[in-house]
């Protein structure tokens, strides 16, 4: 199944979603940036692969968890050839409405961190609990309540691995410039559906749009309108490729004038109009 295919809407059946990646399987949406409105976890059984994380590059290798908040913007780099994660993909509803009590914390260690070195029995615990997931995969009556369990499990054990690493991590020292990037980002991820001028994020973070756009320049490289107009082409891609919107219902959704502006939007940004997109 392709990550980039799901939605929290399609996890409300049930809630959950298991994955296994490769070199291979990755290799078909290697570079294309995407966004996922639930929560991935991920563990590295063998071998390593870079990724983005909205502007930050990092690295994921055999032996670390790997975890995905809502809202941020992932791209695959490259993979070694031997490179094996284990996914689980759950919606913010399922993982919030758990018979358990724990920390939220460890969110907040996650926006920071999203890689974490496992030890090797929390590893082997990890793997364990997967693997006899996979033998309850059948709609069979008692299946279904068998694998909410084992993901309850899941879960519990990866927070609390994260949890244990948080004492163990020293605080990191975030400069004015990284907190207002990242302050962009997380506005840009609620707002690009409707709002593309880099005045309507300047005025929401209280600076000016040349000050923004440096700042964000400088810490990753691209421009504020760069990034904006990236987060509108993955939503249009995904509406292209998932649904069955028209250019006009697409073009509505992301606030274009017109439905022409929208095809030379996207044109100018992929090479394709949305209907080459589609068919290709």
């Amino acid at each position: 199944m392709d990550i980039r295919r799901i939605r929290a809407e399609d996890l409300k059946v049930r809630n959950f979603v298991f994955m296994e990646m490769s070199e291979a399987s990755e290799r078909e949406w290697r570079g294309q940036p995407l966004t996922f409105d639930g929560v991935v976890f991920g563990f590295c059984t063998c071998g390593h692969s870079d990724f983005r994380l909205d502007y930050k590059v990092s690295r994921i290798s055999a032996g670390e968890l790997f975890v995905l908040l809502p809202g941020h913007i992932f791209t695959t780099l490259e993979s070694t050839a031997d490179f094996e994660m284990r996914l689980l993909l759950v919606s913010r509803d399922f993982l919030y409405s758990l018979p358990v009590s724990f920390d939220f914390d460890w969110l907040k260690v996650v926006e920071t961190s999203p890689c974490f070195r496992l030890d090797d029995r929390t590893m082997d615990d990890l793997t364990g609990v997967y693997s006899i997931q996979e033998r309850y995969a059948s709609d069979e009556k008692y299946s279904l309540q068998i694998r909410n369990s084992l993901i309850m499990s899941l879960i519990i054990i990866i927070i609390s691995a994260i949890d244990s690493r948080r004492s163990e991590k020293q605080t990191l020292v975030v400069s004015r410039s990284e907190r207002l990037t990242h302050d962009f980002f997380d506005l840009m991820l609620q707002n690009y559906e409707s709002q593309r001028r880099v005045s309507f994020y300047a005025d929401k973070l209280c600076v000016t749009p040349k000050n923004l756009a440096k700042v964000v320049k400088g810490v990753t490289g691209h421009s504020v309108q760069e990034w904006i107009n990236e987060v509108v082409v993955i939503e249009a891609k995904r509406c292209l490729k998932t649904s069955d919107m028209s250019v006009f219902q697409i073009s509505e959704r992301l606030h274009f004038t017109t439905p022409p502006s929208f095809v030379r939007f996207f044109r100018q940004h992929t090479g394709f109009t949305p209907l080459e997109y589609r068919k290709k």
